[in-house]
């Protein structure tokens, strides 16, 4: 079913421009543990990763984007110990994040956020809170015209600086050629960014990283993701 415009209403930030999706279709049980567990996991525009009661001394990490949430539970098998962070605004893929993350009893290590990265960044997150960020397949806006919707721009690359801790790290993968490109020149160019792979370069996928359902289905059309990690000076 889709969802209701009342539910739509209730959790959707309308009054903030986004670019991309933003109803679907969910199932009933979906909407339900949506309905159960926003209200104690979720980052309200009013609210900050400081009045979210994380565990102190926990490393706190964000995905940006997270989509269906295949990445995020893995994270959360593999980091016990960290925070989880999810930045998504498409809701019906916040749905299917929170069943995953759910059926995975990892959910109260999470915290969901519906609003833009910008948005959150700037107004959820202090200088100097996050441990790492994490930007996967962020969408290619293809068109030269659709560049500046692109979410790794300058003024963006410099903001993720002032949010992660010294030594803090940005990861971000891409299965598209010239995107992958574009996000390279700009975080090498950001103050305060080394390029693990060094200047102009792109490390060997991680070992532990899975192929999620959104990957897969670029290697079915030929597509190989690169990837880019970077560490704050």
């Amino acid at each position: 079913m889709r969802l209701s415009k009342e539910f739509r209403d209730q959790f959707i930030q309308h009054e903030m421009r986004t670019h991309g999706r933003k109803n679907g279709f969910v199932t009933d049980g979906q909407e339900a543990r949506l309905l159960k567990w926003l209200p104690l996991i979720g980052l309200s525009k009013e609210k900050t990763l400081a009045d979210a009661k994380l565990p102190a001394d926990a490393p706190v990490v964000m995905e940006i984007g997270f989509g269906n949430g295949d990445f995020l539970v893995h994270l959360a098998k593999t980091h016990p110990d960290w925070v989880l962070v999810g930045v998504e605004i498409y809701l019906p893929g916040v749905a299917k994040a929170v069943c995953r993350l759910d059926d995975a009893g990892e959910i109260e290590r999470c915290r969901i956020t519906q609003l833009p990265a910008q948005f959150v960044l700037t107004n959820q997150v202090a200088e100097e809170q996050l441990d790492g960020i994490f930007v996967n397949h962020p969408d290619p806006w293809p068109k030269a015209r659709h560049h500046k919707r692109r979410i790794i721009q300058k003024d963006f690359a410099a903001l993720m600086v002032t949010r992660l801790k010294s030594c803090g790290f940005i990861k971000l993968a891409t299965d598209k050629p010239d995107l992958a490109e574009w996000m390279r020149d700009i975080l090498d160019a950001t103050p305060g960014l080394t390029n693990v792979a060094g200047v102009g370069g792109f490390i060997e996928r991680d070992s532990d990283r899975p192929e999620t359902k959104f990957e897969q289905r670029g290697i079915k059309a030929g597509r190989i993701s690169q990837f880019l990690h970077y560490i704050k000076a």
